[in-house]
Parts: structure tokens; sequence; C-alpha cells
């Protein structure tokens, strides 16, 4: 890397940093707002399709399908989608686009994580007298904890990702120095962008890995 590539660099970062500042958070408030939200219903449909495999197979198909929907086409059909209401553009159709890439891992870990306790464990615990419901929150729930969290985790390091498309449609995000470097073949505008998304989701890894060790019981860690 030449010396007077780094001075560009240095003085683009200078010269934008409010710009900078601004679209960091804008990407944050994006992912902040629909990551929990696909948490809340996917882990719920999780639960609901744990006791029922034919639903399960419909419903983690259909996950598997929008999933492979191409990202930019996913946002426009969102655009699409709430044009009717005059939300077409901003962060609701950003925020409802990242909510339908995360339902199939954290969907897909819940039902598998409910299901993989094995029926000895269950029946020993009908045996000293858990009703179904104490059997969900003092065994299945513990126990499924480190797999539904890998899928949130999953989820969000794909959200941050996925919502550098947000720009496209006016919902603002670090995707604005990727697209707009691209337009203007400026290489730094391009890996400014780039290098923060990565920052932002390697950070977004670590804090959920810090959620998932404290919220683990102490006999499930996995030493990393």
């Amino acid at each position: 890397m030449s010396r007077r590539f780094v001075i560009s660099f240095l003085l683009f970062l200078e010269y934008y940093h409010s710009k900078i500042i601004q679209e960091i958070f804008n990407h944050i408030k994006i992912v902040v707002i629909s990551v929990p939200i696909s948490v809340i219903v996917s882990v719920f449909l999780g639960f609901y399709i744990s006791s029922r495999p034919k639903l399960a197979k419909y419903v983690i198909n259909v996950t598997s399908i929008l999933m492979t929907i191409p990202s930019l086409a996913l946002f426009g059909i969102m655009v699409v989608i709430f044009a009717p209401f005059k939300l077409g553009l901003g962060i609701v159709p950003a925020a409802g686009a990242i909510i339908i890439y995360s339902l199939l891992p954290i969907t897909r870990n819940t039902y598998l994580a409910l299901n993989q306790v094995k029926p000895d464990i269950i029946e020993a615990a009908r045996g000293i007298g858990m009703s179904n419901q104490q059997i969900l929150w003092k065994i299945k729930i513990p126990l499924s904890i480190p797999v539904i969290m890998s899928g949130i985790r999953i989820a969000i390091v794909m959200g941050v990702s996925v919502a550098t498309y947000a720009s496209l449609i006016s919902a603002g995000g670090l995707g604005y120095f990727i697209f707009a470097g691209i337009g203007r073949a400026n290489i730094i505008m391009v890996l400014v962008g780039a290098i923060l998304v990565s920052v932002l989701g390697i950070g977004a890894n670590f804090i959920s890995l810090k959620i998932e060790d404290w919220i683990t019981p102490k006999g499930l860690k996995v030493k990393r």
C-alpha cells in the first residue's frame, strides 16, 4: 500500500468524519430495530413448531425459500409492499427485509434445539413429578440456549451485512459509501464502507458471544 494512498485514505476519513459517524448510527439503528423483532417472531415460531413436525417441515422450507431471494431483490419487494402505505422508502422496508432474512437461522435453530433434548432426560424429569411446563422452562430451554443463540448470532451478523442495501432505499447506513464509491469509481469510499461494515459485524458477533456466555448455564458452556 503506497504512502500516497494511506494519506488519501486518512484525508477522506477526516473530511467525511461527520458523515461516517452519521451513517454508522443509521446502520446500527436499522439492525437494532429489525433483529429483535425477528428474534421474537422466530423464537416464538420455533417453539410453536417444535411439537408439530409436519408443520415444521413447511415452515422451515418456506423460510429457506425466502432466504434464497437475492438481497437487493428482497429490498425492492419490500419497497413495493410498503409503498401503498406511504412507507415505501426508509427504515420500514429495510427492517422488513432483514427480518425476513433472519427468520431461517433463528427458527430452524430453535426448532432443532428444542427437539435435541434426549427423551431419557424428559422421562427422568417426568419421573420426579415435573409438569410439561416445568420441563420446558427448567430442562428444554436451558439445554437449548447455546443452539438458539448460535442462530441469533448468525442472524445479527447477517443483518449487519444485508443492511448495506438499506442506503439504496433511503434508509441510510454504511452502504452509502460502498455504492457511492462504486458510482464514482472511488476505491477509498468503497473501502471505508466495507471496512466499517466488517468492523460492525465483528463487534456484533463479539457482543452476542458475550451475551450467549452470560445466559448459558455453566454446565453447558464450551471453552472457545
